[in-house]
């Protein structure tokens, strides 16, 4: 079943597809009317390329499908890759409810090695060693050099 193959680039070229939409929508403060650069440029980028490289990965797929044929490919989506996407989906609607009350270190730290742990992993050392580095890195990059505000968490205040 080809939709198997598809199912991904078709979802981000329908993603890219609605963002651009939106995109075109920024509306344009007075000043920037006449810009050749304004804050509307940096999202229609992002959404074309994410069209065309969508677009191309439909494209690629069903090349790929094509060539291979129906005995190399299996037919439909599996039980487990289907519940293991519900389960990341539930881990998000977690996070972002866990975001305000834990702050971003603890609550990213969680999401991850829970995200990891359904994805698979199960070694605690590679658990720790990849969540850890990831979320402190990010926190520092985030609030040291770009000075950009993340949610401290309510629960140690």
């Amino acid at each position: 079943m080809l939709l198997r193959f598809v199912l991904g680039p078709l979802l981000f070229l329908m993603f890219f597809t609605v963002y651009g939409i939106y995109a075109w929508q920024i509306p344009l403060l007075p000043f920037e009317q006449y810009e050749a650069v304004d804050s509307s440029t940096l999202p229609k980028i992002y959404a074309g390329l994410g069209v065309i490289f969508s677009f191309l990965g439909v494209i690629a797929q069903y090349i790929k499908y094509r060539d291979e044929g129906d005995d190399h490919a299996p037919l439909g989506l599996k039980k487990e890759n289907i519940k293991t996407i519900a389960l990341v989906i539930l881990l998000m609607v977690i996070y972002s409810a866990l975001l305000e009350p834990l702050g971003f270190i603890v609550s990213t730290l969680l999401f991850l090695i829970a995200g990891f742990w359904v994805m698979g992993e199960r070694r605690g050392r590679i658990l720790l060693l990849s969540s850890v580095p990831m979320v402190v890195i990010f926190w520092l990059v985030m609030t040291q050099l770009l000075d950009i505000y993340l949610a401290a968490g309510t629960f140690w205040s």
